[in-house]
């Protein structure tokens, strides 16, 4: 085979892989344009945002133009010095999911959750980061936290109200556990849902009504 042909072959071959890595690319940046998820690509070194795709641009607010101006630090809720350490532990693959704050255009604060690693574009290693938003997922932490800490307390009272109470044998007053001394309602309204309404017994009713006769004989 002449030095011509070999030439050549390695001509067709030098053509068909450069198609096949053009080919790769297209399909890389169109799997990032329309994918649903929130992706971004940022400079690990000033947290520059080198591009965003649609879903992003839709998420935060801005147009491609605006958000591709800005850094990272104009979203995260964090320190710029914070951000710039987080990314430096994304680009090293010491860290790759992190919770953050993330500020959207609109002013409103949301929580996410965003998994970054660094990727080489145009032969500068970059971080690509995709976003989810967390915030229904937080507030049902929240709540359910609450919740808990609500039943907590309610046990504790619970427990308060099953204990041995000191009562005062003359006026019935309770001591609580700081050492005042509480009108019977005033206790159990602080210790419990109860709530008191005012009424008189039979046995009560019936004293009355005789020391009111006993008096109407006098």
């Amino acid at each position: 085979m002449s030095d011509e042909l070999i030439f050549e072959e390695l001509q067709q071959r030098v053509v068909a892989l450069t198609d096949e890595l053009e080919n790769a690319q297209k399909i890389c940046q169109n799997f990032f344009e329309n994918s649903h998820s929130i992706m971004l690509i940022i400079d690990p070194l000033n947290g520059n945002i080198l591009d965003a795709n649609t879903t992003a641009c839709d998420y935060y607010g801005y147009t491609k133009l605006k958000l591709t101006g800005m850094k990272i630090m104009d979203l995260n809720m964090l320190s710029e010095e914070q951000v710039l350490k987080k990314m430096q532990e994304a680009k090293r693959g010491k860290q790759k999911h992190f919770t953050f704050p993330h500020r959207l255009a609109n002013g409103e604060i949301k929580d996410v959750e965003v998994f970054s690693g660094p990727i080489t574009r145009n032969g500068k290693e970059v971080l690509h980061s995709i976003i989810h938003d967390i915030s229904e997922r937080k507030a049902h932490d929240r709540e359910r936290e609450h919740l808990i800490m609500k039943l907590k307390q309610a046990l504790s009272e619970i427990k308060t109200l099953r204990g041995i109470l000191p009562i005062c044998a003359t006026c019935k007053k309770i001591r609580d556990d700081k050492g005042y001394w509480n009108q019977i309602e005033t206790y159990f309204r602080t210790h419990s849902d109860v709530e008191f309404t005012h009424g008189i017994c039979p046995e009560c009713e019936e004293e009355s009504y005789s020391s009111l006769n006993m008096s109407g004989d006098d």
